[in-house]
């Protein structure tokens, strides 16, 4: 099979990779400070994670040739998705064991105000411009299809990261958050609903994309997939703010927190690559056929 090297030669470069991490007896901070179990969990998750995404960028890149050039694209954002991801994890993990209760807040958005608009605009991507409705939200120059999505994303990053601001300061000092941090999280909840409604969801039809216009029938599946994993996978984002926001157990809620954070992350950026994989050599395998 043309995927078994390059998946063969990630798997082994991972296992490399993780050997010393696991091999590790040390569960302390910098400092010198003792780690909880939670604590501990995050600390390995940001590791693995980093190198699983790194993995996959390597498998994906491989992989890119093999699909058909009109979806080569898709592949790439997909590339640059896990690949920013997988950096990002490892400078989160340097930031996290610096010392008891440090929140690498700074990093985290740095890879989602890039990678969720990155995710979202691969929609658009696999659509293709034919797909595109002619309805607007804004009037606005540039408010195509495209620019809604990023806009739309973008604003839902910068309101959480300003809630996020708001709720990690409450959490390293252990008392009540400044309620203003809900205003910015509901607001991020806007930014996500105008995302939803352009991309669509599973169950309805979409304000920006008209699936009949879209000629493959494994793309319209593939975006199908990919719509669910925007309904059901994103949701558990604002899960682990809400234990953030709600539990205010110092460190131990800023690791819960976290943990959620990037079980969320790994699940959702991978799940979404490889969908899109799977979609792009759906429809080469169908030409060659």
């Amino acid at each position: 099979m043309r995927t078994a090297a390059p998946l063969l030669i990630a798997t082994v470069l991972l296992a490399v990779a993780l050997a010393p991490t696991a091999a590790a007896g040390s569960a302390e901070f910098e400092d010198g400070t003792a780690m909880s179990g939670i604590e501990r969990v995050t600390y390995m998750s940001f590791i693995g994670i980093s190198l699983m995404f790194i993995a996959s960028a390597f498998f994906l890149f491989m992989e890119r040739a093999d699909v058909a050039r009109r979806h080569r694209p898709a592949i790439g954002i997909s590339v640059m998705i896990v690949g920013i991801a997988g950096v990002q994890y490892a400078l989160m993990q340097e930031a996290f064991i610096a010392e008891p209760g440090a929140l690498p807040t700074d990093f985290r958005y740095a890879d989602w105000l890039t990678t969720v608009p990155l995710m979202a605009v691969t929609f658009a991507v696999l659509a293709g411009k034919e797909a595109f409705t002619d309805r607007r939200l804004f009037s606005l120059p540039g408010m195509s299809v495209p620019g809604i999505i990023i806009v739309g994303s973008m604003f839902m990053m910068i309101s959480g990261y300003l809630g996020q601001l708001e709720l990690d300061q409450a959490l390293a000092q252990g008392v009540e958050p400044n309620p203003i941090h809900w205003y910015f999280f509901f607001q991020g909840c806007v930014g996500y609903l105008t995302v939803f409604m352009i991309v669509g969801s599973p169950f309805t039809g979409a304000y920006g994309i008209d699936d009949t216009k879209i000629s493959d029938p494994s793309i319209v599946a593939t975006m199908t997939r990919l719509r669910k994993v925007v309904l059901i996978g994103w949701l558990i984002y604002p899960v682990g703010y809400v234990i953030g926001a709600t539990e205010l157990g110092g460190v131990e809620g800023a690791a819960s927190m976290m943990l959620v954070y990037n079980l969320a992350d790994l699940v959702n950026k991978l799940a979404f690559v490889i969908i899109v994989l799977i979609g792009c050599r759906a429809v080469e395998d169908t030409v060659s056929a």
